[in-house]
């Protein structure tokens, strides 16, 4: 075993950022391994921002250096689109790999079309990506089929913004089951993570 292969193995994350640049693990780690090493680090149990950072970074590196890998598999975009949303800086970057997930696969999960139509409603995504209209209908369709609290408080804030007192209403009693009995999006579309484990 070389000796980044120990550190990954043994979760030596500090030192693998102080000791590699993006280009010497790009170098070094497999396709897959770079991926695996990614999440690592942006699920570090400390939460470091630092190597978060370091782990989009990654991404980014990984991205560009094989396309032809990462293309083969919508899910590398919705993965892109979880590592900015764990950092929460940069919600345009986050809406747009989720919308270029949903574009490369056959029939988008209701888990991605979600996150588009959460994000939208945000300050900051460009207004002209989706309308209220479309959010709406998407968080709904997702919502019927499984009530993600995410989706549901989202809808709730959306008609409480229209003044849609009605509709705000109903969509508050779905909360309520929803929290009771934690139904959140459990990120389904990260599966391919199992086959990558080093």
């Amino acid at each position: 075993m070389n000796r980044i292969d120990d550190l990954i193995s043994q979760k030596k994350l500090e030192e693998i950022v102080q000791e590699y640049s993006l280009e010497e693990l790009v170098k070094l780690l497999s396709f897959r391994k770079g991926l695996f090493l990614s999440k690592l680090l942006l699920e570090n149990q400390k939460w470091n921002s630092n190597l978060q950072e370091f782990a989009i970074s990654l991404i980014e590196k990984i991205k560009q250096s094989h396309p032809k890998e990462w293309d083969e598999d919508w899910r590398h975009e919705a993965y892109f689109g979880y590592a900015y949303g764990a950092l929460g800086w940069d919600i345009e970057k986050e809406f747009d790999a989720f919308y270029m997930a949903a574009q490369k696969s056959i029939t988008p999960t209701p888990e991605i079309l979600m996150h588009m139509a959460i994000l939208w409603s945000y300050p900051g995504i460009d207004r002209k990506k989706m309308d209220r209209e479309r959010a709406i209908d998407i968080l709904e369709r997702v919502a019927r089929d499984i009530p993600y609290m995410e989706a549901v408080g989202c809808l709730v804030r959306l008609y409480e913004e229209t003044k849609q007192k009605d509709k705000a209403g109903y969509w508050k009693k779905i909360l309520l089951e929803s929290e009771k009995q934690e139904l959140y999006d459990r990120h389904p579309y990260l599966d391919f993570f199992e086959e990558y484990e080093c």
